[in-house]
């Protein structure tokens, strides 16, 4: 059964994959700036930043920055939120391979108290959260206001 599971999923990854890939330029800025709405600090219009503990919602908000905003990846901070009891040398150097960003890139971890017996560094909370950012007013309020554009196109609430 779980090889048949398998087999079905594998053939619709790849129907999903033909029918999603290659992204143009417009889908793929278009793509960057729906998982920035939904995902992205919205609080400062001041900097463009996103908090996940999804390595590849990371990674691809990194290639969004650099590849459809034309952003330089040196200008990019980027921030660990973990847990006392982590490994932190060890999360430290997952989160720079996965990311491939200079240590340089990256500020001080904030490393948080853990007081629930509850949490399982092997499950939901993997490698911690990481936090990237780059700065920048002009390009900030040029995508928050792409963002109340598509709200507005699409809800009162925006307009």
């Amino acid at each position: 059964m779980r090889q048949k599971k398998e087999k079905r999923l594998k053939e619709i990854y790849k129907t999903q994959k033909k029918l999603i890939f290659p992204f143009n330029k417009r889908e793929f800025f278009l793509a960057g700036l729906f998982l920035y709405w939904g995902e992205g600090s919205k609080g400062r219009f001041t900097e463009l930043s996103m908090s996940n503990t999804d390595p590849s919602i990371i990674e691809f908000f990194i290639n969004w920055l650099t590849k459809s905003l034309k952003l330089p990846k040196e200008k990019l901070k980027v921030q660990l939120h973990l847990y006392k009891n982590m490994d932190i040398e060890k999360e430290m150097k997952f989160w720079l391979r996965t990311l491939d960003i200079p240590l340089n890139q990256f500020t001080k971890p904030y490393i948080k108290k853990t007081y629930s017996t509850r949490i399982n560094h092997k499950g939901g909370f993997g490698h911690g959260t990481c936090r990237v950012r780059i700065g920048g007013g002009e390009l900030a309020e040029k995508i928050h206001m792409a963002i109340k554009a598509l709200a507005g196109n699409y809800n009162k609430m925006g307009a």
